[in-house]
């Protein structure tokens, strides 16, 4: 899907705020509530928005970004189960020597501990590299 500079500036207010009222976005944007409305609805329909989340301060919790190796041809089962004990974190397939890497957070490292060995006890995982974040920019 070609994205006009309407829905590129939709985008641009929900990115920087996915709670940003439509109303607003329709006011600096010189369209009506509606038309913004139908423009989300179809940028979440063909895809192009997938999720509206949230991003935690990470001083809050502990954050670990999670290398994984699969077995051949189990890499969408992995990610799966991997989605399902994080729902609202990536994950994301990709190429080279892991074939997938995830953000996991928990509230100590007990528990950052304990998510990370649920994914290595996952079927089809083969080994997992863990990469504790210290901070972000």
């Amino acid at each position: 899907m070609l994205l006009d500079p309407l829905d590129e500036k939709i985008i641009g207010f929900l990115k920087k705020d996915c709670r940003t009222p439509f109303l607003k976005i329709a006011k600096e944007t010189g369209v009506s509530e509606s038309t913004v409305r139908k423009r989300v609805a179809k940028l979440k329909s063909n895809g192009v928005i997938r999720a509206f989340t949230l991003l935690l301060d990470s001083s809050l919790a502990f954050e670990s970004i999670v290398a994984v190796k699969c077995m051949p041809k189990q890499t969408k089962k992995v990610s799966e189960q991997i989605k399902k004990l994080s729902p609202f974190l990536p994950v994301v397939e990709v190429t080279g020597r892991y074939d997938i890497f995830c953000t996991v957070f928990a509230p100590t490292t007990r528990g950052l501990n304990d998510l990370i060995d649920k994914i290595r006890g996952i079927n089809g995982v083969v080994e997992t590299e863990s990469f504790f974040v210290v901070e972000k920019k």
